[in-house]
């Protein structure tokens, strides 16, 4: 039906449907009397039985509001408005000052707490009263008080003025209770809760401005309601507007599809179509609207009537328009752009999403290049808290990528505007992110020196990993935020190319590109530190390509610079027009200039056609530049050139360059000088202090220089020859920089070679041999050769260690030998040997060393190879007392409380000392380690046997009883507490605190479910509650324990399974809980593949089934919403479709937000003529969806679905119906008629 208005009068006012009927019916008794008291309406309107039928049809319409409105979903007033109240109860309240403060004055009249317009108790005390206010409460006390204490602090100053203050605070009072009768934004509010209910989407500001049609009703039938007169004609118009935003706020999209269609295909919209999409208050409909490409007359008629649909949402900042206008760039560009340029900055500023959209529309050419400068100042602002951190150089990217693809022929100021802007951004950015990293970077090393220092070990440890991470963190964030380099090169040649293009005339703006790349270059210089200047300018600019990204902004700008100068002398260009801009680079870097004027000069020296002019000045400036690069050390640019000006200078000017040449060298030092600065015998000399400093300027540029300015200067060179017998190296070419590969004297590669051919005993020696025989850097040298050839370094360990000769050689051997234990062919002669020698290195290391490299090695290797020894069963015979002897020593001092640990606390309570905790030890610390050796050496006694040692399980207690709460020496216990468990029965009931779980709080418990295997004997043990407390609580690794036992037989585990789910639920973030133990099942049962296939272990279909009854358990715990969205992970399971299907089903009727929801939509998609699967589908698409991605694919999938299933008739139409509507409603409107 339509929902425009007639003019009254009996049969043409628009009748209650069915559709809206059963909308109004749904909702309850407000709905049903809503739908009354319009079919009450209408007959009034339509009848001529009553003597007032405007004024008793406006009253029924004013109910039909208030019961919708009232419906669920509707907010509590909160706000602005309470606060007003809040404020005018004061007011109320407040006595004023006294009398005689305002004698002689003429106050205004204190208004009546009952409130002459309409502010009345009834109000106050929550409900909405006929006089449209806002719901309020009786402030309290505290809300009372800012608003009154002022008040009396002027009335107890008693000054002059009070009343005339006061009269003014009731004056003002007066007109904000005016303000809070005035209808519109609280009923706006109204409707908006009971939509967003509906839809289970939020609102956008379109959609509430088309809701503000609620307080027009409201302020319409107010005055009716309460005794004003009204017309037939307003209230057969109230009557459509009623019928019409009923219809918007309480008809499902599906009611509402065909006309979002109908709209949508419409070529020749008016008025009265874009005022009733502007009435549309389901932002799905908009956002389909927008996406189906409508009809390009759109854009002038919502421009016209409605344009606040076609500028991005002022709230969120998305553009549902962008769509549209995308859709018009390619099928009516000339309608688009005129838009777009008009509006362009306001859309910007909306937001990232709004500011992308006009980035795709700028590269599809809708946008002109002023339209484009128009969005610069949002791409290259600073990001908006919360914004993710790659989203401005995404925006950089798409706005690099315009400047760089925008045909030659629409390249102009605007365009090099844009250009230049993001180069200079760049250039800020790579400084500014320097600086941040070097801020990090500098607490690092700090963290670092105070661990040289001395300072405690775990404690620097911690620091310096956290410093570590906020650099990568840093590094990260910089590096997303700024543009590409390799965007930078492109901005660069494109700029260069854009001046002389191939086939097209000159740049008009030709000369402000010199202009825009010489102050770029300037830019970056003066933002340089001197110190790092040098570094980054330290390369030959002619070797520097804009194909090269990972140079240094600056030389990337310099060679910008040489580049096109280089094509305006392949223009024709004069030398003056080509450098005109080159004075601002040398007002940052003189230097810099020179070497750049010299680097050009030297490449484009006149021609034999060259006129005498353009011959003359190129010698001026050449003659010039080399001088003055003469007064300093060589650079590669000024070498060139020097050399093809002493070479070929006219002999006109020979003289005067000879001279001048003389001069810039400097006077050459007298024999006698030289020997006082470089004796005869000195073996060397600092270059940096003068005068050798300048001297050696000569030494330097010697090679190129002719005899005539070498004259005077043979002591010197004689002298400095002495200490350089290769003579000075060719100062035009600069030796190329090569990382370093090896940070030791040895070759990697030799030595493989070596032992290859001569057999370890010969590497080893070699590295013996070495003169830095102990650096560190030989422990990854020897654990790749180890690795390399395991057998052949393990059978004689004895041997490799005397080869070896130093301690630190040793010990980085043995670790390495340790590593490579599991190997094959590792240790020919058994493990023991090499654990002996560890032992006896070990002991042999100075005790007070402190934390050397050799120690750390040793240590590693000592416990390594003895776990080797243990695991494999080796016999240390004889040896065994010693080696527990070291282990009993170092686990110890874990058995001693420390100061600030909870025994130690505990003692020291009543002497009133600071609970402070002691640093927690590391998992490498060798008392730790040591622990953790011996109970290993326990178990595989056990293992063979034997009973585990009573002193190795006192000292486990001892230390977990001195050292509570920490979480290494929890761990080193925990991951043995199976063997313990089983082992050591009496051990473990006499400490029971070893199965304790506390979240949060570290134990053997909670260290073998993160870190140990599994062991559903050991699991049983916990206690049940704590259990699924750590399971609420995400405990790591409790998921996966309980999931394990579970599919493994051990169904008591957790009680009878619906009760265990009921109780896993009910306590704090239980839903979670439940949630993720449904994924833990999920994921440890067999992948999907024929259920019938006879090659299934019977384990498996054993935890198929076993999931199966704890799944359908879960369906019929009544659990808490949200509890079931775990199931979506048996979607690749290998349960028959028979069984997945319904509990997919009642899974998703449960929690429609299912995990992996695409893969669920998918596979039920493969099941058309299967009721459960539509259904399921259906309700994978129930809004509100979890994230604005989450039902993309599903979407995809549910379509496909519904096509199959539509194709003939299905046996269920109602549950394709069902999901016909769900796609609907998730936004596909065109499935209507799918």
């Amino acid at each position: 039906m339509s929902n425009e208005m007639p003019p009254v009068g009996g049969d043409e006012l628009p009748e209650v449907d069915e559709v809206l009927a059963a909308a109004l019916t749904a909702q309850g008794e407000p709905g049903v009397r809503a739908l009354g008291l319009l079919q009450d309406a209408r007959q009034i309107l339509a009848g001529d039985f009553l003597q007032r039928p405007a004024e008793v049809a406006e009253s029924c319409l004013r109910g039909v509001a208030d019961a919708l409105l009232s419906l669920p979903g509707a907010p509590v007033a909160v706000g602005l408005k309470s606060a007003a109240a809040g404020l005018l109860d004061a007011v109320d309240a407040f006595p004023g000052p006294p009398a005689e403060d305002v004698a002689g004055q003429d106050p205004a009249p204190a208004a009546e707490p009952s409130d002459p317009v309409g502010l009345d108790t009834t109000a106050r005390e929550g409900t909405a009263g006929p006089d449209d206010t806002a719901p309020r409460s009786a402030p309290a006390a505290a809300d009372v008080r800012p608003a009154v204490a002022p008040l009396e602090r002027a009335g107890a100053a008693g000054t002059c003025g009070a009343g005339l203050q006061w009269a003014t605070v009731r004056e003002a009072a007066e007109v904000l209770r005016g303000q809070l009768v005035r209808p519109g934004g609280f009923h706006r509010a109204r409707a908006a809760g009971i939509a967003e209910r509906l839809t289970g989407i939020a609102l956008g500001s379109a959609q509430e401005r088309a809701l503000e049609v609620w307080g027009e009703v409201y302020g319409q039938t107010s005055g009716t309601l309460h005794g004003g007169a009204a017309d037939p004609a307003r209230a057969a118009a109230v009557y459509g507007q009623v019928l019409a935003a009923a219809r918007e706020l309480l008809v499902p999209l599906p009611g509402r599809a065909t006309r979002v269609l109908e709209l949508a295909a419409l070529a020749g919209p008016g008025e009265e179509e874009a005022r009733e999409m502007a009435g549309w208050a389901d932002p799905r409909a908009e956002a389909y609207f927008f996406r189906s490409g409508p009809a390009a007359a759109w854009l002038d008629v919502l421009e016209e009537h409605a344009p606040h649909l076609l500028l991005a949402d002022e709230a969120s900042g998305a553009w549902p328009a962008a769509p549209f206008l995308e859709h018009l760039a390619q099928a009516a560009a000339d309608t688009a752009r005129p838009w777009l340029a008009a509006h362009a900055g306001q859309l910007a500023a909306a937001g990232p999403g709004a500011l992308d959209a006009l980035w795709r529309l700028a590269l599809a050419g809708a946008l002109t290049p002023a339209g484009v400068r128009l969005l610069l100042p949002h791409v290259t602002a600073r990001s908006r808290p919360g914004e993710p951190a790659g989203q401005a150089g995404w925006s950089r990217r798409l706005a690099a990528r315009w400047a760089r693809t925008l045909p030659m022929a629409e390249r102009d100021g605007d365009w090099l505007r844009v250009a230049e802007e993001l180069l200079k951004d760049a250039v800020d950015a790579e400084h500014a992110g320097h600086l941040a990293l070097q801020a990090v970077a500098e607490r690092a090393h700090a963290a670092e020196q105070r661990a040289a220092a001395g300072a405690e070990a775990a404690g620097t440890a911690w620091e310096e990993a956290l410093a570590d991470l906020e650099l990568q963190e840093a590094a990260r964030q910089e590096t997303a935020a700024r543009l590409p380099g390799h965007e930078v090169a492109g901005l660069l040649r494109e700029l260069v190319r854009t001046v002389h293009p191939a086939g097209g005339g000159p740049f008009r703006w030709a000369r402000a590109v010199r202009q825009a790349l010489a102050g770029l270059l300037r830019r970056d210089v003066e933002e340089s530190a001197e110190a790092a200047r040098h570094v980054v300018f330290d390369v030959d600019l002619d070797e520097v390509s804009l194909r090269d990204a990972s140079a240094f902004l600056g030389p990337l700008l310099a060679r910008a610079v040489l580049d096109l100068a280089a094509t305006d002398a392949a223009a024709g260009l004069t030398l003056t027009e080509r450098i005109r801009a080159w004075p601002r680079i040398a007002a940052a870097d003189a230097h810099l200039h020179d070497r750049l004027l010299a680097s050009h000069l030297a490449a484009h020296s006149p021609s034999g056609t060259a006129g005498a002019d353009a011959v003359g000045e190129w010698w001026d400036q050449a003659i010039d530049v080399t001088v003055r690069l003469l007064a300093g050390r060589p650079p590669a640019e000024g070498a060139r050139l020097a050399a093809l000006v002493l070479d070929t200078c006219p002999p006109a000017r020979a003289g005067a360059l000879e001279q001048r040449a003389r001069a810039a060298l400097g006077p050459a030092p007298s024999a006698a000088e030289v020997d006082q600065v470089l004796p005869a015998g000195a073996g060397q000399a600092d270059g940096r202090l003068e005068p050798l400093a300048s001297w050696l300027r000569v030494w330097d540029w010697s090679p190129l220089l002719p005899a005539p300015l070498l004259v005077g200067f043979d002591p010197l060179l004689a002298a400095v020859r002495r200490l350089k017998p290769a003579g000075p190296a060719d100062p035009r070419s600069v030796p190329d920089l090569l990382p370093v590969k090896h940070t030791v004297t040895l070759d990697e590669e030799d030595l493989a070679q070596l032992a290859a051919a001569a057999g370890p005993f010969a590497a080893a020696a070699e590295l013996a041999a070495a003169e830095d025989a102990g650096d560190d850097g030989y422990a990854i040298v020897l654990h790749h050769l180890v690795d390399a050839d395991p057998a052949a370094w393990t059978a004689d360990v004895p041997r490799a260690l005397a080869a070896l000769a130093r301690p630190e050689l040793g010990a980085f051997y043995l670790a390495a030998a340790a590593t490579a234990a599991r190997r094959p062919g590792a240790f020919p002669g058994g493990p023991v040997p090499a654990a002996l020698a560890a032992l006896t290195l070990r002991r042999a290391l100075p005790a007070g060393q402190g934390p050397s490299a050799a120690v750390l090695f040793a240590d590693q290797a000592l416990f390594d190879l003895l776990s080797v020894v243990w695991r494999t069963g080796a016999d240390l015979a004889g040896d065994l007392p010693a080696v527990l002897d070291h282990l009993r020593g170092l686990v110890a001092p874990l058995t001693r409380p420390v100061e600030g640990s909870d025994v130690a606390a505990d003692a020291g309570a009543d002497a009133g000392g600071e609970d402070e905790r002691p640093p927690a030890l590391l998992g490498s610390d060798p008392a730790v380690r040591a622990l953790g050796c011996l109970l290993e050496y326990a178990a595989a006694r056990a293992r063979a046997g034997g009973a585990m040692p009573g002193d190795v399980l006192d000292l486990a207690a001892g230390a977990l009883t001195a050292r509570t709460g920490d979480d290494a020496v929890a761990t080193a216990i925990g991951v043995h507490l199976p063997a313990l468990h089983r082992h050591a029965p009496a051990f473990m009931a006499a400490h029971p605190e070893l199965y304790v779980l506390v979240p949060g709080r570290p134990s053997p418990a909670a260290a073998w479910l993160r870190w140990g295997g599994p062991d559903p004997v050991l699991l049983a043990a916990l206690d049940r509650g704590r259990l699924l407390a750590a399971l609420r609580a995400q405990l790591p690794g409790a998921d996966g324990h309980v999931a394990h036992a579970l599919l493994t037989g051990h169904h008591d585990l957790l009680g009878e399974p619906a009760t265990a789910w009921a109780e896993l639920a009910a306590g704090p973030d239980g839903a979670t809980a439940a949630s993720r133990l449904l994924t833990a099942l999920a994921v440890r049962c067999p992948r999907r593949q024929d259920p019938d296939d006879a090659g299934m272990p019977p384990a498996a279909r054993a935890a198929l089934d076993a999931a199966t009854r704890w799944w359908t358990a879960a369906l019929d715990a009544s659990l808490p919403p949200g509890a079931l969205a775990g199931a979506g992970a048996f979607a690749d399971v290998a349960l028959p479709d028979e069984v997945w299907l319904p509990l997919a089903r009642a899974s998703a009727e449960h929690t429609p937000a299912q995990e992996d929801a695409d893969r669920v939509a998918e596979r039920a998609a493969a099941h058309p003529a299967s009721a459960d699967a539509i259904v399921l589908a259906a309700h994978l698409l129930t809004r509100p969806a979890p994230a604005a991605w989450y039902d993309f694919e599903v979407r995809r999938h549910a379509r496909a679905l519904l096509q199959a299933a539509a194709r003939t008739g299905h046996e269920h139409p109602d549950a394709v119906e069902e999901l016909r509507r769900a796609l609907v409603n998730a936004g596909e409107v065109d499935a209507a008629h799918a």
